[in-house]
């Protein structure tokens, strides 16, 4: 795709941004979107009411197509969302970008500051794992994980949360924290993600749903849940993200993530 056909194919994103800000004030922000080619990253910024070219940075690495993700970019000093050029090609692709985009506010707003505490990334920093948050082995075979998985969307929020606060304590520390993170962080954004796509009457994302093969992407389900039902009890966690991740981790029995001192 040339840039023109990209800046084209962006354009009904901004609607459907716009549109969000009445469910959350994380996209009255504006952030860059990259695509991915090889290992080069055009950069488009939201400027005069569509978006706009700006730039093309080189990675440290390729992209791979189908890629859809959110990290720094040291050249933009910022978070990124990052995609392919196929990804422009499908019908939820608005819903992609701004699945993305909440990381990017994550980054803006608390995760550094949230991320610092645990034990599970303080390792990570000093044995130069850049990939736990994908390949941390969590014991996704647990039977009481698979008992959650299996029965949470039938759950309240005090039934999430007394599961939760059950599974925690036959956990090892490192695995509870991961679980804890992804609920809050990829959870958070399935959780708006979807909120989005039934916005416009489209199908939810419930990738992770099945007890037969869970993987990573069921606690990304979970967290949906978890967030869908903290927003019946107490909606306010639902704008304040790092106020969400605090009733997370200490409410209902759930472990204080621990800092080193």
């Amino acid at each position: 795709m040339i840039i023109r056909e990209i800046e084209t194919a962006l354009s009904p994103v901004l609607k459907k941004k716009q549109e969000a800000c009445s469910m959350h004030s994380l996209f009255n922000y504006k952030y860059p979107i990259g695509i991915g080619v090889s290992d080069k990253l055009h950069i488009f910024r939201e400027h005069s009411g569509a978006y706009q070219y700006t730039t093309t940075v080189t990675l440290p690495m390729q992209v791979q197509e189908g890629t859809k993700a959110a990290f720094p970019v040291n050249e933009l000093g910022e978070c990124c969302c990052i995609i392919t050029p196929g990804c422009l090609e499908e019908s939820d692709c608005f819903a992609t970008i701004l699945h993305e985009f909440v990381h990017c506010y994550q980054s803006r707003t608390c995760e550094d500051k949230l991320k610092a505490k645990l034990g599970i990334y303080q390792q990570a920093v000093i044995v130069q794992d850049y990939m736990w948050e994908i390949d941390h082995p969590f014991p996704y075979e647990n039977p009481d994980y698979l008992k959650l998985l299996q029965n949470i969307t039938g759950y309240d929020f005090d039934q999430i949360m007394d599961a939760l606060s059950m599974l925690s304590e036959k956990l090892e520390s490192f695995d509870c924290e991961y679980m804890i993170w992804q609920i809050w962080k990829e959870g958070f954004a399935r959780y708006i993600e979807n909120r989005i796509l039934r916005m416009n009457a489209m199908e939810e994302n419930n990738n992770g749903s099945d007890p037969e093969s869970p993987d990573r992407t069921s606690l990304y389900f979970i967290g949906n849940k978890f967030w869908t039902q903290l927003k019946l009890r107490n909606q306010s966690l639902v704008h304040d993200i790092e106020k969400g991740f605090t009733h997370l981790e200490n409410n209902y029995g759930l472990p204080s993530i621990h800092t080193n001192s």
